[in-house]
């Protein structure tokens, strides 16, 4: 018999919970992936979470956060940054990962102080990819790239790009699979998890994000329907 729930949590859903506190819920190991890309503490509008927490209280957050992944996941853990963290995330946080750089082509006129425009996302993975993949990802276009970014928006101040989320997936987990997000935003981790043919779970602050999350797995199960049938 395929076991639908975790500890009561209902595969497949995204629970209305702080993502520490849903974590903490988890068994250990009880998911396979665990797939997140994180608020940075830039002071980015979220709703109903404070994105300026002093910075120890940032990074303690954010260990806590890492350490309860680590402990459920069964294959490990990836997770999605920006190239102003990466040295906080690598070095101090999750030093046992491996890094993929995602290319971007288009930064706009963001600069770092050494006035270099900045063209990489990274993702740090401590999980083993199924297949060897290179550690550079160029085809790929992400949020903040301008007209590049062709996928549709949904209010969300830092939106993680759908084919990137996808690319991960499939490299670093298995079909009917268990995919947790604990900061699911407005679902692109959930919607690339049913695209892919696996299952997710995942905890999000916003209950409007959740609301838009859930439309667009309604919409998209909605279009495989018409797709089977046609």
């Amino acid at each position: 018999m395929v076991e639908n729930k975790i500890n009561g949590f209902e595969l497949n859903k995204i629970y209305n919970l702080d993502a520490l506190e849903g974590l903490k819920k988890i068994p250990e190991k009880s998911v396979d992936l665990v797939f997140f890309d994180p608020p940075y503490n830039v002071n980015k509008d979220y709703g109903v979470y404070k994105d300026n927490l002093p910075q120890d209280s940032y990074e303690k957050f954010m260990k806590e956060i890492l350490q309860e992944s680590k402990r459920i996941s069964k294959r490990g853990i990836c997770v999605y940054i920006d190239w102003k963290h990466f040295a906080l995330f690598w070095q101090k946080l999750l030093p046992e990962a491996e890094p993929i750089i995602i290319y971007k082509r288009s930064s706009g006129f963001i600069f770092s102080k050494l006035k270099i425009m900045q063209h990489h996302h990274v993702i740090l993975t401590t999980a083993k990819a199924l297949i060897p993949v290179k550690s550079v990802w160029d085809d790929i276009r992400v949020y903040g790239e301008g007209y590049l970014f062709k996928e549709e928006t949904f209010g969300h101040p830092a939106q993680t790009s759908l084919k990137a989320t996808k690319r991960v997936i499939e490299t670093f987990s298995m079909k009917g699979e268990i995919i947790l997000d604990p900061f699911m935003g407005v679902g692109t981790t959930a919607v690339a998890a049913k695209q892919l043919g696996r299952k997710f779970l995942g905890f999000e602050l916003n209950l409007e994000y959740i609301k838009i999350a859930d439309k667009r797995l309604a919409q998209k199960l909605i279009v495989n329907s018409e797709l089977e049938l046609s």
